[in-house]
């Protein structure tokens, strides 16, 4: 069995797959401010479902985004928690993908601006809408699609597995912080 998260998005998402990658089940929830809490529910409730137990987890994905800088790393920090725990691996698959695998897919950057992976699947900033058909979810996008840890399924053979350490979300984009007024320093004490 297989166990995948989807955070990068406002809607938190958990799939079972069989080894083979074929869906078992999935669910998914709006999840703004607890991502984490909504995966493993969602996951407590999976596997009670289908009577299977998360000791028999042979692989872990994740979102690997772009997406909101801390929803991405819910997911990530779940699948190599728990990689790790049990000793297992870990792989991911971009937000794109995990929204259309081959089509052309749109998601919000920032200040009006788009992210868009085309159908060579180069990505770039873009600051309009496309005109040809597409996938995504942002601002102006009337019927959205978002990335569901449910579309692992069909597509392990793009999943690079690595050690659970080496799992890391992939980011377009540095976060955005700023550097405290009073930097802390070490007491001498």
């Amino acid at each position: 069995m297989i166990i995948a998260f989807s955070s990068s998005s406002p809607i938190a998402s958990t799939a079972l797959l069989t080894d083979a990658g074929e869906l078992i089940g999935g669910s998914q929830e709006e999840a703004k401010f607890n991502a984490s809490g909504v995966c493993l529910r969602l996951l407590s409730d999976l596997l009670r479902a289908h009577q299977l137990r998360v000791v028999d987890c042979m692989l872990y994905l994740a979102d690997l985004g772009p997406g909101s800088f801390t929803g991405v790393k819910v997911a990530v920090t779940l699948a190599k928690t728990m990689a790790m725990a049990a000793g297992k691996e870990a792989g991911g698959l971009s937000a794109f993908d995990l929204i259309s695998a081959d089509g052309v897919v749109v998601l919000p950057s920032k200040r009006g601006e788009f992210f868009l992976r085309g159908l060579d699947r180069d990505v770039t900033t873009v600051n309009d809408l496309p005109e040809e058909p597409y996938a995504g979810f942002g601002p102006g996008i009337v019927v959205p699609t978002y990335p569901l840890a449910s579309r692992f399924a069909g597509q392990l053979e793009r999943v690079v597995r690595v050690s659970a350490e080496k799992l890391v979300p992939e980011y377009l984009l540095a976060p955005s912080i700023s550097i405290p007024n009073k930097p802390y320093r070490e007491s001498h004490a």
